[in-house]
């Protein structure tokens, strides 16, 4: 089946420049997964070992991109080399930008983007790495290589189930997008093994929160977890070439093109180690709370109300939707009570969310007007929404208050 007229747009306008120079693959897969690596000469050997041990792995392919930054460290560079021989050595690979061969049943191909000429621009790092193996895995798709339609993104420090390569499967066809359950792995001392379990309880606090809000953008925004359709892919324009936070900005236009699914089952195991690669996530963040508890400090988060809050802003859109009244959309926010009521509204006018609604009821009726609002009030915008309630009063609380249960 030839790519559609999106994926032939997508690979002709924002496809990667490598994508001109990939090999034609040796085998066929119904699989592919991509992996960004920096300095993971330790760990990247035992996540490549747990994809082979999971079902269908022989018809698996792992893209592999070894990557550094022109302003990397010495030793980051250094560690990449090694790993990148290490990889050549197991997978007789060739030492060449794009290659093809094997880990254990794993097809694997090596992107060099850690050699000298080869590497990343400083100001992009991991986002572009990923765009660079998810690019590969579309054309392979579009040409044939590869005939099944998810493409997976993960990291090069994780554990995955044996359900990995055929869970997407059970996904239904309108979804853009699935996630896959997860768990840290407790790591380090008592105090940091601390700060990953409040962490990984206020991940799951949070996107509990969004979900009783009724937010349609309620789902983890965790790199290693993502599997996402590969048409979608190509109409959202692939991924954000970011230092940071690009599976955030992903998922957020994967949603508005299609539903985000979180799996059940397994889980996906991630390291609990801390980290200051990027400007924020998992490594960074836990690493922040185990100072906060090294001196004393409690680890705060979101009271609970700014998530009653958040529901009746999404209501009052809902009956902006429906209705197609400015009018009623202002009697559905100032109707609103205490103690709720106030910051809400403080809120809105704080980051001027009126007029865009208001711009909207006057632009378009019907169907397309629900669509367009929760397009609009995207993940970004839920959370600017969320910070805002946060700063006009309703605050933070302590999390051992709350995210026990969630834990």
């Amino acid at each position: 089946m030839s790519p559609s007229k999106a994926i032939r747009k997508y690979l002709e306008r924002h496809g990667e420049e490598a994508l001109a120079g990939r090999p034609k693959l040796a085998g066929r897969y119904r699989h592919v997964a991509c992996i960004p690596a920096c300095d993971e000469l330790e760990t990247l050997p035992q996540t490549l070992a747990s994809l082979s041990q999971a079902r269908e792995a022989e018809d698996a392919l792992v893209i592999v991109v070894v990557n550094g930054r022109v302003d990397g460290d010495i030793r980051v560079h250094d560690a990449n080399e090694k790993l990148a021989q290490q990889l050549q050595d197991i997978g007789s690979l060739a030492k060449e930008p794009i290659a093809e061969g094997s880990f254990q049943n794993l097809g694997l191909v090596l992107v060099d983007r850690y050699s000298d000429g080869l590497r990343l621009p400083a100001d992009q790092g991991v986002g572009l790495a990923r765009k660079l193996a998810a690019d590969l895995a579309l054309a392979w798709i579009a040409d044939g290589s590869i005939d099944g339609p998810w493409i997976r993104s993960t990291d090069a420090d994780v554990s995955v189930p044996p359900s990995y390569w055929e869970a997407p499967r059970k996904a239904a066809g309108d979804r853009s997008a699935v996630i896959y359950p997860f768990a840290h792995v407790p790591e380090g001392d008592a105090l940091q093994r601390q700060a990953l379990a409040n962490y990984e309880a206020y991940l799951r606090y949070y996107v509990h929160g969004l979900k009783q809000a009724g937010s349609p953008y309620a789902f983890h925004t965790i790199g290693s977890l993502i599997c996402f359709h590969h048409e979608a892919y190509a109409q959202v324009r692939g991924m954000p070439k970011r230092q940071a936070g690009e599976d955030f900005y992903l998922l957020n236009k994967l949603a508005k093109v299609g539903r985000v699914e979180t799996l059940t089952g397994e889980p996906i195991r991630l390291s609990g180690r801390t980290s200051d690669r990027v400007p924020f996530g998992t490594g960074l963040a836990v690493a922040q709370i185990r100072d906060q508890l090294a001196k004393g400090l409690p680890y705060e988060v979101y009271d609970p109300r700014i998530f009653t809050a958040l529901k009746h802003w999404l209501d009052a859109l809902t009956v902006a939707a429906e209705t197609g009244s400015t009018d009623r959309f202002h009697q559905a926010l100032a109707q609103v009570s205490s103690p709720l009521g106030p910051p809400l509204r403080q809120a809105v006018e704080r980051l001027n969310y009126r007029q865009p609604v208001e711009a909207a009821l006057a632009a378009v009726q019907g169907d397309v007007l629900g669509k367009r609002l929760h397009d609009w009030h995207d993940a970004f915008r839920t959370l600017k929404m969320v910070h805002a309630l946060r700063d006009e009063g309703l605050g933070t609380v302590a999390s051992s208050e709350l995210l026990g249960a969630l834990h």
